[in-house]
């Protein structure tokens, strides 16, 4: 069973994400999914709203799942980022050690969500900048290094499979070349 997941919480990504993602993955990302998962559900409060991520790790516990960030351009085969370890992002766009745009595992990964339980406001303290640090710092995906790239350091259409718009979301919204892997029907009124 392949399971695919977005997060979609807050107010910085309006439904249009959500279903230009569906779309791209149904057309171009050849994943032969068995369900299709948004989580709405606004359940933590942490500076940047990443923490609400973590609950796909305490919704999903068995077969294979993917996680997309709302603000991708998918154009190609996805199936090589199906893995069974926990597997993140290597990013050559930042100094950090990992990026969660596409993480993938298989089985119960519930640990994740439920260790910030045990001080969720140091958490929140300690980890303000989002998920990744968090991530890296106790769990230590496998980290995929092909197949994608950063919208940030490569603007123009190159032979990736994915585009990453990390922070640049809005971009997508305009015209580019990125305009033809899109649902056609949508309009930035």
């Amino acid at each position: 069973m392949v399971r695919v997941i977005l997060v979609r919480t807050g107010s910085k990504y309006d439904v249009w994400y959500e279903d230009q993602l569906k779309h791209m993955i149904d057309k171009y990302s050849n994943l032969q999914y068995d369900s299709f998962h948004v989580i709405k559900d606004h359940v933590y409060d942490d500076e940047y709203k990443t923490f609400n991520k973590l609950l796909m790790f305490d919704r999903f516990r068995d077969g294979q799942n993917i996680y997309f960030d709302l603000d991708t351009i998918i154009k190609g085969d996805c199936n090589r980022f199906l893995t069974k370890e926990l597997h993140a992002l290597k990013p050559t766009w930042n100094d950090m050690p990992m990026n969660s745009s596409i993480l993938s595992w298989e089985g119960d990964y519930s640990h994740i969500h439920d260790k910030i339980h045990e001080d969720l406001d140091w958490y929140y303290t300690r980890f303000w900048k989002g998920i990744d640090e968090y991530l890296w710092k106790y769990f230590k995906p496998k980290l995929h290094s092909k197949g994608y790239v950063s919208y940030q350091t490569e603007q123009k259409e190159k032979d990736y499979p994915v585009y990453l718009f990390n922070q640049r979301h809005q971009d997508m919204k305009k015209e580019g070349w990125w305009t033809c892997y899109l649902n056609q029907k949508w309009t930035d009124d």
